[in-house]
């Protein structure tokens, strides 16, 4: 070989080499989740929980990279306008910290403030920017609440900046007293607004982005971590009642093929359903990050009938204690009792209560809620001790929850419930499917509506519903109660948009929570107390756990109204007959009504 097909030879071996180290490359991260997922990443790799828990503001500086701080300070919010603008950011001055990057971005503190109408002062902080791009920083490194919010004006007077690329593109408003800033909490407006933005454009947001860079105080600890056994074995339904199943668990992500083994009772001819788990994640559970979450839908039962079951591993051999549950009846006006209760937050006192009331009403057939299930739905420890407090029941008694404003938290979405729950997914058109949802059990119909999300979408769907629904009992639940004296929140836009269909189609009760007291209202129709249960809905607050002592007086519209301890009801149905009891964990019954139709 001479020495210049040598020389092609070794640069052509070269480029080779470039080239197949470029395509085996790993790509830098370029936006805020894959920063803050690497640095998470890598502080479980170099460091303990104890570590984690003391993370400061200081020792942030020794843990971001310059690389990575330049993309959290730029990358968070990202606009482009076509004119020279007025950049305005309105920052919660009850913030301690103020975000890193502000201070060295442009911004310049004014003296001027603004207020909404929980009095929360915001700081007023602005800059000039010619036509381009504006890039914009994380809220800091503590999840504080509220945000920032950002306004857009033009530099002259009379002027125009048009905003384009928008990222994330969230609705835009004028900015003025009366106009809201937060998506998740719309009816938070803006009281005093200075002369000198009244007019800008306000670009929204949700309070959940705070936590896009949480890294102090961030570190969280489950007590019930996953395991190689199957727990957290929960019963609902995601199919008819009467020919199906629907059986969840977790293991730890050691464990892969998951499978239900079933049988009538009694019978040796054993049937396995074999399932695939999908990993779970919560980033900062520091110990249980990942978990596997099985579901399986148990399809071609038998009506009335009893069926004995287990979950497990088939490779592993790890399999549950065997447990039993009984299929929905053919026959409609077989007698049933089924339990509710108002909220739970995930506190150990619910969870007493709770087995207390399985074990006092071990016929109950299924368990639905309020709302309220967790204080903080993107946290699974939260959920973990939720499911755990539900141990005693969940394997043999259908869960069939509700969503509530904690369970979707700062806008941040029900991820964690939709992963945790299977339910029906014959909700309203335009709404995630599983956030609303109807069922019927033998002679009685269950809607769950979710209150945290749009009404109207959830309107139409609900009238299909009772227009068609042949059930001679018909209930519903949501979270936020639209018959109370003191919440005045979305209230009369649910009695606008459901509770004139309840009226219509007759619903006989429906289940509410959120303000931590009890109260049952007369009948009520068109918003007014009727006579008899015949002609109007009953509205019932209940809640879990002991909380306040309130109401200081029984409404006009209400029956009774009281605070201070935790309740759970039973609804026992037979035929035209509904026996309703509200009882607390000594068994005193604290309410009780008969409805015969």
């Amino acid at each position: 070989m001479n020495a210049r097909m040598q020389a092609s030879l070794i640069l052509w071996v070269s480029a080779l080499v470039t080239a197949l180290g470029a395509s085996f490359a790993v790509a830098e991260p370029q936006t805020v989740e894959e920063v803050m997922d690497g640095i998470v990443t890598r502080l479980y790799a170099e460091h303990d929980e104890a570590f984690l828990s003391k993370i400061d503001a200081t020792s942030v500086q020794s843990i971001v990279t310059p690389e990575e701080q330049k993309i959290l300070a730029t990358k968070h919010w990202v606009f482009d306008v076509d004119a020279p603008a007025v950049i305005t950011l309105l920052r919660d001055s009850a913030q301690e910290e103020i975000p890193f990057w502000l201070p060295d971005s442009g911004f310049v503190k004014t003296d001027r403030r603004a207020t909404n109408t929980e009095d929360w002062s915001y700081e007023i902080w602005q800059k000039n920017v010619p036509p381009g791009r504006v890039e914009l920083g994380v809220n800091g490194f503590k999840n504080h609440r509220p945000h920032y919010l950002i306004a857009v004006g033009p530099q002259a007077p009379g002027g125009k900046v048009n905003i384009s690329n928008l990222n994330p593109e969230f609705p835009r408003v004028e900015l003025r007293p009366g106009a809201y800033a937060y998506n998740d909490w719309p009816d938070l407006l803006w009281k005093d607004v200075p002369e000198t933005i009244k007019g800008q454009t306000l670009l929204t947001t949700i309070r959940g982005r705070s936590r896009d860079a949480h890294l102090i105080d961030a570190f969280r600890h489950t007590d019930h971590p996953s395991s190689p056994a199957p727990d957290q074995i929960v019963l609902t339904w995601s199919e008819d009642p009467r020919t199906t199943q629907t059986i969840q668990w977790r293991t730890d992500i050691k464990q892969g093929k998951g499978a239900v083994r079933f049988a009538e009772k009694g019978s040796t001819e054993q049937k396995t359903l074999d399932v695939t788990p999908v990993r779970l994640e919560d980033r900062m559970l520091a110990n249980d990050r990942y978990e596997h979450h099985y579901t399986g839908v148990l399809r071609g039962l038998k009506p009335g009938t009893t069926y004995a079951y287990s979950v497990g591993n088939p490779d592993s051999g790890t399999w549950s204690d065997s447990a039993e549950f009984t299929t929905g009846p053919d026959k409609a006006n077989q007698p049933f009792t089924f339990l509710w209760s108002g909220d739970a937050h995930n506190k150990k006192d619910w969870g007493e209560l709770m087995a207390h009331a399985v074990e006092k009403n071990p016929e109950a057939v299924f368990y639905t809620t309020a709302g309220d299930l967790v204080g903080m739905g993107q946290y699974r420890d939260h959920w973990d001790n939720y499911l755990y407090g539900l141990r005693s029941m969940s394997n043999r008694v259908r869960i069939m929850p509700v969503l509530g404003n904690h369970d979707s938290i700062d806008g941040l979405g029900p991820d964690q419930y939709l992963n945790l729950f299977e339910l029906p997914k014959n909700g309203a058109a335009g709404v995630t499917p599983e956030r609303c949802y109807a069922f019927e059990y033998g002679n009685t119909l269950m809607v769950s509506l979710d209150c945290t999300t749009d009404l109207a979408p959830q309107a139409k769907w609900l009238e299909d519903v009772l227009k068609k629904t042949k059930a001679t009992w018909k209930f519903a639940s949501y979270h936020f109660p639209n018959f109370e004296p003191e919440y005045d929140q979305d209230a009369a836009e649910i009695t606008k948009q459901w509770s004139s269909l309840f009226d219509q189609y007759h619903v006989d009760m429906v289940f509410q929570g959120h303000v931590h007291y009890y109260m049952r209202t007369k009948p009520i129709k068109n918003g007014k107390p009727v006579d008899s249960p015949a002609d109007g809905t009953i509205y019932v607050i209940s809640i879990g756990i002991e909380d306040r002592d309130r109401p200081r007086s029984t409404p006009e519209f209400a029956v009774k109204a009281f605070g201070g301890v935790g309740l759970y009801q039973t609804m026992h149905i037979e035929g035209n007959r509904l026996t309703f009891r509200a009882l607390d964990k000594n068994d005193k019954i604290h309410d009780e009504l008969i409805i015969q139709k």
